[in-house]
């Protein structure tokens, strides 16, 4: 069997042509259908994002379908032309086939370097493959193989370490400040785009309470209402002129207004503490120029976070994924060369198994033709010719067989299975057809 792929992400092609070419579940399943008509006994699975469209496809050696019909199948199936779409395309065969699935799946190919949410898109779109009956023995364990691999990489590896946004970085600094957030109330200043961005994160630890404000009062409560809308929390919307006296009963304050001056001074922030009972307080500020004086930090009980801050957690976690890169690096490396070995070994099997009927059929018929004419010939003689055949036969093909054993990386033991097929017409041959039907579902 071979393995291709074919596809684009978000480095090969804009997201304009990934628009396009994009598959929701059930133009995927339409396409694997289809897919399934023209191409029977080709395995397929069909995996869709908003960062690639990538198709990938078991086939048998000699047949369809090959890298320019699967780029024709997928133009075909969104009606677009080809050449409006084709140079934005990779395509992969065999090994690195099955290397780049790896890669994949591992996120070393996402766009945030060890995200884990690809992880759970290849594998609904393998399930949606199963159930579309276009995943057969060979991509079910290419695949199997892939998500073991991910599985490997992030219990082993610091690939997955440390979040790598603004916003998640923050509630991970939240939550080395508080154990539980249940009963913690959050106040929100601005409706800066990053701000709302960090505060949708902070609502996934479902705090007690919520409060609004922003410079005008109706733009408190449109943001009030907008994050109601947008994420299903009640909000209540405070006059700007008073949310200063309400940091008494607040835990956790981010901000994110245009100021061009901070919008809590030292100062003002002073009798705070105090009315706290110095209860922790985290404010994070998101602004640029930033809304809060540097020197509130001072308090032992404020703990404030400006966006570099928050940055820098965040290029050194980064700093820590990449360095686990090489370590990823050999664990897929290792997996590639165990699975194509052990694939070839399977694939090729059949192939050793009908070259060796052809030559012993050939070996037979040549006997059975010239033994009449042997009419002195004892039983002893035959046996003699017989093993005389066999050693021929094995010496013969000793070489031949050795090469198509040889399952190392960088061996083209394709190309020669290819030239075996063609040389003895094995592809035509009974007993292939026999072999291979049991490899090929």
């Amino acid at each position: 069997m071979r393995t291709l792929v074919i596809g684009c992400n978000h480095q090969s092609a804009p997201v304009e042509m990934r628009e396009r070419l994009a598959f929701d579940d059930p133009a995927a399943a339409r396409a694997l259908r289809r897919f399934r008509e023209l191409f029977p006994g080709t395995e397929a699975v069909l995996i869709s994002t908003c960062n690639r469209v990538e198709l990938y496809v078991a086939c048998p050696v000699q047949g369809p379908p090959g890298i320019e019909e699967l780029v024709g199948f997928i133009g075909e199936f969104h009606g677009i032309e080809s050449a409006e779409f084709a140079e934005g395309l990779y395509s992969y065969e065999d090994v690195e086939a099955v290397r780049h699935l790896l890669r994949v799946v591992s996120s070393l190919d996402s766009m945030v370097l060890g995200e884990s949410q690809i992880l759970g898109q290849a594998k609904s779109a393998f399930e949606l493959a199963r159930s579309a009956g276009t995943v057969g023995k060979w991509l079910e364990a290419l695949f199997q193989r892939a998500f073991g691999v991910a599985k490997d990489i992030r219990t082993k590896t610091a690939i997955a370490t440390g979040r790598l946004s603004v916003g998640s970085t923050a509630v991970d600094l939240a939550r080395q400040i508080f154990s539980r957030f249940d009963d913690k109330q959050v106040l929100m200043v601005g409706a800066g785009e990053m701000g709302e961005l960090t505060l949708t994160h902070l609502l996934g630890t479902h705090p007690k309470r919520l409060l609004v404000t922003g410079r005008t009062d109706e733009r408190a409560a449109a943001l009030a209402r907008r994050i109601a809308e947008r994420h299903g929390v009640a909000a209540e919307a405070v006059p700007y002129a008073e949310w200063i006296d309400r940091l008494a009963e607040v835990d956790i304050v981010i901000s994110s207004t245009g100021s061009r001056e901070p919008i809590l001074t030292a100062g003002q922030f002073a009798p705070i503490p105090a009315r706290r009972k110095h209860r922790p307080l985290l404010l994070i500020d998101i602004a640029v120029p930033r809304d809060f004086d540097p020197a509130i930090a001072e308090h032992y009980s404020v703990f404030l976070y400006n966006i570099d801050d928050l940055q820098l957690v965040t290029e050194l976690n980064l700093a820590h994924r990449r360095e686990a890169i090489a370590q990823c690096h050999e664990i897929i490396e290792a997996s590639v060369i165990e699975f194509v070995a052990r694939q070839s070994r399977q694939d090729v099997g059949p192939l050793i198994a009908a070259l060796q009927e052809h030559f012993r059929e050939i070996g037979r018929s040549e006997l059975e033709r010239i033994l009449p004419k042997l009419q002195t010939a004892s039983p002893h003689d035959r046996e003699l010719i017989e093993q005389m055949l066999h050693r021929v036969t094995r010496k013969l093909l000793h070489r031949p067989v050795q090469l198509l054993n040889d399952t190392s990386p960088n061996r083209p033991t394709r190309v020669y299975a290819e030239t075996l097929r063609a040389l003895f017409a094995l592809e035509d041959s009974p007993w292939s057809r026999t072999c291979e039907g049991k490899q090929v579902q």
